[in-house]
């Protein structure tokens, strides 16, 4: 049986902005690369003119993120085969999309409105689809693909702001080599606006998480009485943005801290552990 969903625009950008997405990422690991080491004897940031008498932060940074996620999915194509089982509207499927994911990031701040970074980590992830409301004379109405893997990346930071504000743009774009039974891939571009507050130390905002991510799952499951069942899915976000509040601060010189809540009809947390040098 072969089920679409959505338009033929849909799939058309699934495969263009994969490739495109792929070709990115590497161009932004290798740039990142040559940076930081054209950069390893420089005085960083470079143009610090440009913030006048404001405080700038230390120009180098590792930290650690553990970042957890629970989004509803869409479904974009559904493939399998169950003799006499047959579904025409895919909108009666439930996908629910679990993530957590930790990873070490490594940044430095080139200009006074530009940090550029490289992420490596790993994902442990979960997505179930649901067919009851489907009404389908199946044995069971769930379909679990539980996947991990290792996560890779870049992005840039832009920001911007005076004593008592600031506003940023963080762009990142991943890919994830997935391991497990199953054929997967999954790709993401993320862009994170934000504005906020300083006060006594701390910093405060508000903000957004745009996320597009394309995640593609193919092999087979088996079903009681049915058998091993060949399937092939495509998913993507159903929601692509979802609001946040967080907070940073410096533990001392060296060590920062952040933290970010989610909310929504997707809900995320963010949590950043770093030291700057």
């Amino acid at each position: 049986m072969r089920l679409h969903g959505e338009t033929r625009r849909k799939q058309l950008k699934i495969i263009d902005f994969s490739v495109i997405r792929g070709i990115i990422v590497r161009k932004i690991l290798v740039i990142s690369a040559l940076l930081l080491s054209t950069s390893a004897q420089a005085e960083l940031p470079w143009l610090k003119d440009l913030a006048g008498d404001r405080e700038l932060p230390r120009p180098w940074g590792v930290s650690v993120d553990f970042f957890t996620m629970d989004q509803v999915y869409a479904v974009d194509r559904l493939e399998f085969q169950i003799p006499g089982v047959n579904l025409d509207d895919t909108s009666l499927l439930d996908v629910d999309n679990k993530v957590q994911h930790l990873d070490i990031k490594g940044d430095v701040w080139l200009l006074p409105f530009l940090n550029v970074f490289g992420i490596i980590g790993k994902i442990d992830a979960e997505t179930t689809v649901d067919l009851a409301r489907t009404g389908l004379p199946l044995p069971t109405s769930q379909f679990l693909v539980d996947y991990d893997g290792e996560v890779y990346g870049g992005g840039f930071v832009l920001a911007g702001g005076g004593e008592h504000w600031f506003a940023s743009v963080t762009t990142t774009i991943t890919d994830t080599e997935i391991s497990g039974g199953f054929e997967s891939n999954v790709e993401s571009l993320t862009i994170q606006p934000r504005i906020g507050l300083r006060r006594n130390g701390w910093e405060y905002w508000i903000g957004g998480l745009y996320l597009d991510t394309e995640e593609q799952h193919s092999g087979a499951v088996e079903i009681p009485f049915v058998g091993m069942v060949p399937f092939a899915v495509d998913l993507s976000e159903q929601d692509e943005l979802n609001y946040g509040v967080g907070v940073h601060t410096m533990l001392g010189d060296h060590v920062e801290l952040s933290f970010e809540v989610g909310f929504g009809d997707r809900t995320h947390t963010l949590l950043n552990l770093g030291y700057r040098f």
